[in-house]
């Protein structure tokens, strides 16, 4: 280690005086009360030495408060290994330095010292690791060090031999990462955790990292995200929580550097060109995804926050929460995006989404200057309504930003990391704005829990199942016996109509193959017809399951099912019966609900095809009638799923989607005295003023 502890003082004193703690604090203060109420109640919590781990985006959230002494960095009070994960993160320590800030009171700040001290004299830094020094945990502690040392050591609260050991620690835990680094890490939110860590380290520590490492992290870096975030901006695990956790690492780098840099910190060439201001920055209004993502130029470190924060804005919910997709919770993403809006010019959608004032972590983590970049930053309502993103497989509909709008996200992809799950074809269905059917969440990583097989198995999706075995089987917390290979995704839209395939295939444990396909209307009115087309050779067993939000309340009514939430109600017709069965729902990592699952069980030889409509209550819903040109005898539905949805006396919709190829015969076909030729077909209107619409 070379450093000049005088000059590092010196640099952390611009660098605290262009961030302004009080102007930070009084901003806390006047926008965010009732969360600084709840921080300085966690503080006074910490100073106790008891935990509660509740942050919005913890990996592995834990509200049980337990109480653990200084030293035992390696307990688990609740059994649960990922809980000594999260202590040895480090990620409330910025916490008490922040009560600190905003009482006055020095105990908050001592025990950050206290707390790093401990740690460093409880936990040696080996090659084989402990519970305490996994990798990915050490990149986390490392990057809420660099964050807190700035103003530990501008405001002198550290002798110069504890900023000594601190400095010696880091150094040692960053060497320690690049000995431990495995080539998997490349593909992995683990690596990007470590790397951006040691990134944000050089921006004004240059001196405390071992030689070559500086060259080495951002070279990794760059690798990783250019392998890690697909062309459509999807980070590749396919989980929105860990998307997200590699774009808040890349937001926090992004912060570092910009202050650095205003600081007068000499950056490295990499890091400059990291940071230099792109060539071309594309209207982000309209921009699409993964649009003007490039890591051959300049800029690539602001662009993939760019790419990585529009595609959480328009995959997120009405309410702007994450869904549970996969390992992840449901969650508020209105402080990502916040954080984009400061950083990234033309960023009014990410302004527009988040809000009039920044949440508290946000504040405290931009400084001054980002605060004011925020409410510089004019809000721009976003334009785009459909996200289609085809290289991960994901869909995402809304018939409009308004809080009640319809909403509809679909997933059809390879499984990703480990933290994906058996979920192809599954169906997320908003109406008003309000939840119907979700995604079932994760609950938990641990092995001896049964619960997190099941949740990871098609049955907690909504989905179709063959046998049980269709799909994929999990076999442990990060592992499946089988999993299917899905095909491409099909989607086009006009005009309010939108239309989706979504096949996969596999093979049952006695050899048979089967091939599923999802077929998706979906008309912005508030109409979602779901055909499910299964085969498999030999009689078999499929169900079919629609797990309902917790709020919905299921009433079975003689044309199919009544669905209730709030002041939102939705009819179920189909043409197979469900029963309703208990189901558990877990919106965030270590809660769990008990929930409504609709579960339809058919019979089926060799090939089935159903299909089921969901419309407002009010409205009514009729099987249409086809017919092949020349014949009075109508197709049979499993030929073609076709549905007469009416609202009032003024609005109708005619919805038709083939199942089977027509061979024989004429090829125009008639529907309510209109000729009709397509795969997927809307007639919008009654007969004397009717439009077509040919989705396929």
């Amino acid at each position: 280690m070379n450093v000049s502890l005088k000059q590092l003082r010196s640099t952390a004193r611009v660098l605290a005086a262009q961030y302004d703690v009080q102007a930070v604090a009084r901003y806390v203060e006047t926008h965010c009360g009732q969360e600084a109420a709840a921080l300085r109640a966690q503080a006074d919590d910490l100073l106790e030495n008891r935990f509660v781990f509740c942050d919005r985006w913890d990996m592995e959230p834990c509200r049980i408060p337990y109480t653990v002494a200084p030293g035992q960095w390696t307990h688990s009070p609740n059994g649960d290994p990922e809980w000594v994960f999260m202590l040895n993160r480090h990620d409330y320590l910025p916490k008490l330095w922040q009560a600190a800030v905003l009482t006055g009171d020095g105990r908050y700040t001592r025990k950050v010292t206290a707390s790093i001290l401990d740690w460093i004299a409880s936990n040696p830094i080996t090659l084989e690791g402990t519970p305490a020094t996994r990798t990915i945990d050490t990149g986390i502690r490392c990057m809420n060090w660099c964050r807190l040392l700035p103003f530990l050591l501008a405001g002198d609260a550290l002798t110069d031999a504890e900023a000594k050991t601190i400095l010696h620690s880091l150094a040692e835990q960053f060497a320690n990462l690049r000995q431990r680094y495995l080539a998997r890490y490349t593909l992995s939110n683990w690596g990007v955790l470590q790397t951006t860590a040691i990134c944000a380290g050089s921006a004004w520590l240059s001196g405390v990292l071992p030689d070559g490492l500086e060259a080495w992290a951002w070279e990794e870096l760059r690798t990783q995200l250019r392998l890690q975030i697909l062309e459509d901006g999807t980070h590749w695990e396919q989980s929105p929580m860990y998307h997200v956790e590699v774009l808040n690492a890349c937001t926090k780098l992004l912060i570092q550097l910009q202050a650095a840099r205003q600081a007068g910190c000499t950056l490295c060439p990499a890091a400059q060109d990291a940071l230099a201001r792109p060539e071309t920055v594309c209207a982000e209004q309209q921009a699409g995804p993964g649009e003007g993502l490039d890591f051959a130029s300049g800029g690539w470190l602001e662009q993939a926050v760019r790419v990585m924060s529009r595609h959480v804005l328009y995959t997120a919910d009405p309410a702007l929460f994450q869904l549970p997709q996969c390992d992840s919770d449901v969650t508020d993403v209105r402080d990502v995006l916040a954080r984009a809006a400061a950083l990234l010019p033309d960023g009014g959608i990410f302004r527009w989404a988040a809000g009039e004032a920044l949440d508290m972590d946000s504040a405290w983590q931009l400084g001054a200057p980002g605060i004011a970049a925020f409410e510089a930053q004019p809000a721009q309502k976003p334009v785009q309504c459909s996200w289609n993103c085809p290289r991960s497989g994901n869909l995402a509909l809304r018939s409009g930003w308004e809080p009640a709008a319809h909403f509809t996200a679909v997933k059809n992809s390879p499984l990703g990391s480990s933290h994906g799950h058996a979920d192809q074809t599954h169906l997320n269905l908003y109406y008003k704005g309000k939840p119907f059917l979700v995604d079932s969440g994760r609950y938990t990583y641990r092995e001896d829990d049964p619960l997190r097989l099941e949740l990871k198995a098609p049955a907690a999706h909504n989905v179709c199942v063959i046998d049980g075995q269709s799909g994929g089987t999990p076999d442990g917390s990060w592992s499946y016996a089988d999993y299917a290979e899905t095909g491409p995704n099909y989607f086009a839209e006009e005009g309010g109509a939108h239309y989706v395939e979504m096949p996969f295939h596999g093979t049952l444990r006695d050899g048979t193959p089967y091939h599923i396909i999802r077929r998706l209307m979906v008309l912005d009115e508030g109409v979602w017809l779901s055909v499910q087309d299964v085969i498999c050779r030999g009689e078999h067993q499929v169900r079919e399951y629609f797990h309902l939000a917790a709020d919905v309340q299921a009433e079975s009514i003689p044309e199919g099912w009544l669905l209730h939430s709030g002041g939102a109600a939705l009819k179920l017709r189909s043409t197979h019966p469900f029963t309703a069965r208990t189901g558990i729902l877990s919106p965030c990592y270590n809660e769990k609900q008990d929930g409504v699952v609709l579960v339809g069980e058919i019979a089926m030889r060799d090939r089935w095809t159903g299909c089921t409509l969901f419309v407002d209550k009010d409205w009514t819903a009729e099987p249409a009638h086809v017919y092949q040109a020349g014949s009075t005898r109508p197709l049979d539905p499993e030929t073609v799923s076709a549905w007469t949805v009416r609202s009032g006396s003024e609005k109708a919709w005619t919805l038709l989607v083939w199942n089977r190829e027509n061979f024989r015969g004429a090829k125009v076909f008639d529907c309510q005295g209109q000729p009709v030729y397509g795969k997927a077909v809307v007639l919008c209107g009654e007969t004397h003023s009717r439009r077509t619409v040919r989705l396929k």
